[in-house]
Formats: C-alpha cells, sequence, structure tokens
C-alpha cells in the first residue's frame, strides 16, 4: 500500500493529475498501471504480436507459435516479431508473458 502511495504522490509531482481534482478515473488509471512493468521495444513488439495473434487464431494456437518463432521457419514467417522474441533475456520474457497474461485477463473479463 506505501508503495501505492509513493506511485500517486509521483503522478502528482509529474502534473498528471491536480492534487484535491483527482476523479475516480484518475484513481483507477493509478493503479492499473502499478506495478506493471515497463516494456522495451523488443517486449512490445513480441506483446503486441503475442495480442494480436490470440485475436486471430486464439491462445492455444499462439502457444504453440511461441514455440516456432525460434526456427528458421518462424524467423521467415514472422521475421521482426522472431528476431525481437530471440533478443529477449528470461526477464524481459517474464514480463512479456505476465503482461500478456494479464491483458488476456482483462480481455475474459470484458466479456
Amino acid at each position: 500500500m506505501h508503495e501505492l502511495i509513493k506511485e500517486i504522490e509521483r503522478q502528482l509531482e509529474m502534473d498528471r493529475i491536480e492534487e484535491g481534482n483527482m476523479s475516480a478515473e484518475d484513481v483507477l488509471y493509478i493503479v492499473k498501471g502499478f506495478k506493471r512493468p515497463y516494456l522495451n521495444e523488443n517486449q512490445q513488439i513480441v506483446l503486441d504480436w503475442l495480442k494480436e495473434s490470440c485475436k486471430l487464431n486464439g491462445l492455444r494456437e499462439v502457444i504453440e507459435i511461441m514455440g516456432f518463432l525460434s526456427t528458421t521457419g518462424g524467423k521467415m514467417k514472422y521475421k521482426q516479431v522472431a528476431y525481437a522474441y530471440g533478443d529477449l533475456n528470461d526477464d524481459e520474457l517474464k514480463h512479456v508473458l505476465q503482461a500478456f497474461s494479464q491483458w488476456s485477463i482483462e480481455q475474459e473479463e470484458a466479456k
């Protein structure tokens, strides 16, 4: 809870929200963004691809395709994504999967 208060104070300092004039939407925005990892360019490329592929093909097929990315065929079919994926270290990949999982859960809840 202490960290959340610090994040709200940080947002206030950055003038994203005005002190004493914070709406419920402002608070919700801060809370939803709290503890979410900030992604680098390669992570964002992979995350965007995961989301789009999931919408088009479904979750199970996306998981299968992820295993295909590092192969020659994967690099040919999904060039930019495959190279971005290949450049991720384990921690970066964990953050991508965490963000994708959160997005996937939010999609289900919105139904």
